[in-house]
């Protein structure tokens, strides 16, 4: 827990601050509807897929569950929804369930739990002395299961189990109404290491991909040009990438592995990137001046050939590539373009 510090966002969900990286993983002005804003609505995830009867997603970065819960709300019941969460650390994972998301969703909270497959309980009794920041109903609910005596069962109907244990014994006093069963076509599978490496676990062709990731700045890994060339390959024609950067080398990376760029908004304002194969999925292209600064010094992506390098080295050599490039700085291109 020392990693990192909760935080309470506007829209009065919990986001959390790395202590590590120095850097938020979510918006002041609302973790949960960072999640919606940058990264649901921006590919019209429910109109998109209406017509489909199954949708892949790759969630890259989970941290502790805002983007995949959002996707897992507005589905229908009983839908073909399978998600691939790649994250380093196991920690935030397991926190997912807890984390008071303003989603007030019981039943979603209780499904992340099932596909954790918990049976770390000692890991769930720290929790609270950060009780402000959980869920109350799924703290009494993990209460309850450690007071009986239940243990998480890695079997297939774990999502039963915990429907017919919260029918059975507490659903008078939470007064929640649920339906763990309509999730019964859902699958969330966990990948925890190094993104760059893990990626190759996930088997999938996505519809959609979510790039989470801390900031370019503050660690490039996951925006190389290298290991966006990884994500490509689990994309097809019509798949759609979004992510909440929208700076240059990131958006230069696209350009050159063959997508087509676009801007997402909030009220009028560029907050983000999406991308695709398909010119069609792209609403809002990007302008001339913002093609023109991605040949700009600023445009040179970051590299990982080998995807091996820590944040420093690929900071340290790009910069190393700006100094010796022939490209216009950004300062002459303002001036030109001007």
């Amino acid at each position: 827990m020392e990693k990192f510090n909760f935080v309470i966002t506007d829209d009065k969900s919990v986001g959390l601050y790395s202590n590590e990286v120095n850097d938020i993983f979510h918006s002041k002005t609302g973790a949960l509807k960072e999640a919606f804003d940058k990264f649901i609505l921006p590919c019209f995830l429910k109109e998109s897929f209406s017509s489909k009867t199954s949708l892949n997603i790759l969630d890259i970065c989970y941290g502790i569950g805002y983007n995949t819960k959002a996707a897992i709300s507005i589905m229908p019941d009983n839908f073909n929804l399978s998600i691939d969460c790649l994250e380093y650390c196991d920690d935030f994972v397991r926190l997912s369930p807890f984390i008071y998301d303003s989603l007030n969703r019981l039943d979603i909270s209780l499904f992340l739990f099932s596909q954790i497959k918990y049976n770390d309980f000692e890991f769930i009794d720290k929790l609270k002395n950060y009780e402000p920041f959980f869920s109350k109903d799924m703290l009494d609910f993990l209460s309850f299961i450690k007071k009986e005596g239940y243990i998480s069962n890695p079997s297939d109907d774990y999502v039963v189990f915990l429907h017919n244990i919260y029918y059975k014994y507490i659903a008078n006093s939470m007064k929640q109404d649920l339906n763990l069963n309509k999730y019964n076509k859902t699958q969330i599978n966990f990948h925890i290491g190094d993104a760059r490496i893990k990626i190759n676990d996930c088997k999938y062709i996505y519809d959609v991909v979510f790039l989470d990731a801390f900031s370019p700045q503050k660690d490039p890994t996951l925006w190389t040009i290298d290991f966006l060339s990884l994500v490509k390959e689990k994309m097809n024609e019509n798949s759609i990438l979004v992510s909440y950067s929208k700076s240059t080398p990131f958006r230069s990376a696209l350009s050159q592995l063959g997508f087509y760029v676009g801007k997402t908004f909030i009220d009028e304002v560029d907050m983000g990137t999406i991308a695709s194969l398909d010119k069609s999925k792209i609403i809002n292209p990007l302008t001339e001046y913002d093609v023109q600064l991605l040949n700009t010094r600023s445009g040179i992506t970051y590299k990982d050939a080998n995807l091996d390098l820590n944040s420093d080295e690929i900071l340290i050599n790009r910069e190393i590539e700006q100094k010796n490039s022939n490209l216009i700085s950004h300062t002459q291109f303002l001036k030109k373009y001007s």
